[in-house]
């Protein structure tokens, strides 16, 4: 269907954008091509088999191989996996750097970068207007795009999406062990609904994020949640120093899809990228960039989608969030 395929060339459309800016300005942010989709049951074996056939279908089959467990044992060294998908057109980088180093190419292009200028408020109007503690910028439109970093404009967009923290750690330099236990260098995820992913460093430290915690409270120790984790998946990694800890904020949205539109005629939003924020946050880019300077159709079909806004906003909906998150870690257990 026409649907159908919108959404899947929109799929790749982030990487398209990504990959054109590293290479027209010059970002050095390690970009990399490779992921592996790890299976760590039979029904996840069939959900990347209905992957592979879709790409297949789309033209897209040298980019994609289906692996089963011994495969995956020569990218791999864990005992993990069943198998997974390899899928040559992702990409892995360091999102970091790779912000800089667009924030250095819009300010060359003539954009106006404010640091650690909160914005306290949005005064609605035919030109409005921001607030900070020190002062108020006019505009002709504002946009608003902070995910669940602001607590703005609560009285349309409470119960929209609710903060989910996740945990990353690094280990200490690898060494040799680097190619060993990843010799392609590739980024790894895996199929469950709270799922561990994991990559290289420019210096050889494994990267290991999961354990997402939905209640929307900070963890504490995440080498202690995460520890466990990184040695069930690589053994040979057992006791290896863990040099930096840190979490993150992420919008969840109930169905997954970003959530974009208007508080008032010149005051947009999007927000919601579900932990697929580099890829994702680059399309919506585009489509508001579209929007701000007059078309508005790729804008209409995503602000069109009915979301679920939960009453009462984070206090019912975390709690809430949090309990489906567990049920649906309990199905895949039992599954």
């Amino acid at each position: 269907s026409e649907v159908d395929d919108f959404i899947w060339q929109l799929r790749w459309r982030g990487h398209q954008i990504i990959e054109q800016r590293v290479q027209r300005y010059g970002i050095a942010c390690d970009l990399k091509h490779g992921h592996l989709h790890a299976a760590m049951k039979p029904s996840h074996m069939n959900e990347l088999r209905g992957f592979q056939a879709e790409a297949e279908r789309r033209g897209m089959g040298e980019q994609v191989q289906l692996l089963d467990r011994n495969g995956v044992a020569e990218h791999l060294q864990s005992p993990l996996y069943l198998g997974a998908l390899k899928n040559l057109r992702n990409l892995h980088l360091h999102p970091l750097n790779l912000c800089l180093g667009e924030a250095r190419a819009a300010h060359a292009l003539g954009a106006r970068l404010f640091e650690n200028s909160e914005v306290l408020d949005i005064v609605h109007g035919p030109r409005p207007a921001v607030i900070t503690a020190h002062g108020r910028v006019e505009a002709r439109q504002v946009m608003l795009a902070g995910d669940v970093y602001h607590k703005l404009e609560q009285k349309q967009l409470k119960g929209k999406i609710f903060p989910a923290m996740g945990g990353i750690v690094t280990t200490a330099p690898l060494g040799e062990l680097a190619a060993q236990i990843n010799p392609q260098d590739l980024a790894v995820y895996d199929c469950r609904f709270v799922l561990d992913y994991y990559r290289l460093t420019a210096d050889k430290r494994l990267l290991f994020g999961g354990g997402a915690n939905y209640s929307g409270k900070d963890s504490r120790d995440i080498e202690a949640e995460l520890r466990p984790c990184i040695e069930r998946t690589f053994p040979a990694l057992k006791g290896l120093p863990i040099e930096f800890q840190w979490s993150c904020a992420m919008g969840i949205v109930v169905n997954r899809i970003p959530q974009l539109g208007k508080l008032s005629d010149n005051v947009w939003y999007c927000q919601g990228y579900s932990g697929h924020g580099i890829a994702t946050s680059h399309i919506m880019g585009e489509i508001m960039a579209e929007a701000l300077t007059g078309t508005l159709e790729k804008f209409d079909t995503f602000a069109q989608c009915k979301h679920v806004q939960v009453p009462m906003g984070d206090w019912l909906g975390n709690p809430l969030l949090a309990a489906g998150m567990w049920y649906y870690q309990m199905l895949e257990k039992l599954r």
